[in-house]
């Protein structure tokens, strides 16, 4: 019976492996086809309604071992949810991307990586391979110094460096110690490719950062330990409201010449922060709100008013007691995570966390499988632990999770 629960749980898998490909693709790449809004809505409806019959079946087998503190943040933070759920302009897809975030930490963290990696693999190297053989017609939009700026097949510059970062952060974390020089390679042509069509500058950098410390921990044998030292255990544990208070420091508090030079380097992110601010303001519970960004024609509107930062994005769509609940769950994703020695995984997130003052991705599925540890404090656990035990190795580390 134990068994037979367990096979029905790992519907889960397939489901979201199916949900994961269309939304990016229907999400990030240059075509459009026939009734992709009702095969978005069922699909949103199936993957909730997949969790949800889960979660249930997870309960059933850990019935006696539930705390019911856990149960009733739960079932509070899903009340929660679906009331600030007025705000959206697509409620199904914001409906099926909560539900996965909350009862996402019942499940594999590591084959959640795996499924991410193999669909977003196939969007990558698919599109930009068709796009190659002009299959799909690239958007192409001129940058700084007439330099051409092509989408490589997406339906916007930045899409295919967005998808890249994130698929390198969990590559690198999913490998772990058992990755070759071969596949570290592999992963910096890829992102200079990236880089040098699209001039994404954001996620490039970082990903380099990441890609760069694990070269220099390879060659050393994994033997750089930054959870040694205390400095960098506050640091990771607290990096996402760290980032979340520098962005509010820049935007707001530096003096206008320095806040003018980081705005230009930022692509004019800053000044966008301080208009969203200045027009809807914040909310306790988030506003519906609809930003102009393009034209019918596919041309930037002249009343651009798009707030890039996921911080700031949700603070006023959603709120400011929703920022706070995000930020808590954050710590709490984090503290684990530096007290169970997952150093890749500290760095990935630290990466994301900064990535996430500048970009909209951060609470997005479908470019980012980290934030579905964020429903890892509502897990359904016997040993109460939010992390997998790690696999042993005869050599260096490991962060993979069984």
């Amino acid at each position: 019976m134990i068994k037979s629960k367990r096979d029905l749980v790992n519907i889960f898998y397939p489901v979201y492996f199916i949900w994961g490909l269309f939304s990016q693709i229907n999400n990030t790449v240059n075509i459009r086809f026939n009734l992709e809004n009702t095969i978005a809505t069922l699909l949103n409806i199936i993957l909730i309604l997949t969790l949800f019959f889960c979660l249930l079946l997870i309960v059933g087998k850990h019935e006696a071992n539930i705390s019911m503190y856990k149960c009733l943040y739960f079932i509070l933070l899903l009340v929660f949810i679906v009331f600030i759920s007025k705000n959206q302009t697509n409620l199904s897809t914001f409906l099926a991307i909560f539900s996965l975030i909350l009862i996402g930490g019942n499940f594999n963290f590591n084959k959640i990586l795996k499924i991410f990696l193999i669909f977003t693999g196939l969007v990558l190297v698919g599109v930009i391979g068709l796009s190659i053989l002009n299959k799909i017609p690239p958007a192409l939009l001129v940058g700084q110094n007439l330099r051409m700026r092509s989408s490589l097949g997406f339906s916007y510059y930045t899409y295919s460096a967005q998808l890249l970062f994130y698929f390198t952060l969990a590559y690198l974390v999913y490998k772990s110690s058992n990755i070759s020089y071969a596949e570290l390679i592999c992963l910096m042509l890829a992102n200079i490719y990236v880089f040098y069509n699209t001039n994404t500058r954001n996620p490039y950098i970082l990903s380099m950062i990441f890609i760069l410390y694990v070269f220099l921990d390879k060659i050393l044998k994994f033997k750089i330990d930054l959870l040694k030292f205390r400095i960098f255990k506050i640091l990771f544990s607290f990096i996402f409201p760290i980032c979340f208070l520098i962005l509010i420091y820049i935007t707001f508090y530096l003096p206008i010449g320095i806040f003018e030079e980081i705005n230009e380097a930022l692509s004019g992110r800053l000044s966008l922060n301080v208009l969203g601010f200045q027009t809807w303001g914040i909310h306790v519970f988030g506003q519906k709100i609809v930003f102009d960004t393009f034209t019918s024609t596919g041309m930037v509107s002249n009343y651009y008013n798009f707030v890039d930062s996921s911080y700031f994005q949700n603070l006023l769509v959603n709120g400011w007691v929703f920022i706070g609940i995000i930020l808590i769950l954050w710590i709490l994703v984090c503290k684990n995570a530096v007290r169970h020695k997952q150093t890749y995984l500290c760095i990935a997130l630290s990466l994301i966390a900064i990535h996430s003052m500048f970009d909209p991705q951060m609470l997005v599925p479908w470019y980012s499988p980290f934030c579905l540890l964020l429903g890892q404090p509502f897990s359904v656990n016997v040993n109460d632990t939010m992390f997998f035990k790690e696999k042993k190795l005869s050599k260096g580390r490991n962060y993979n999770y069984e």
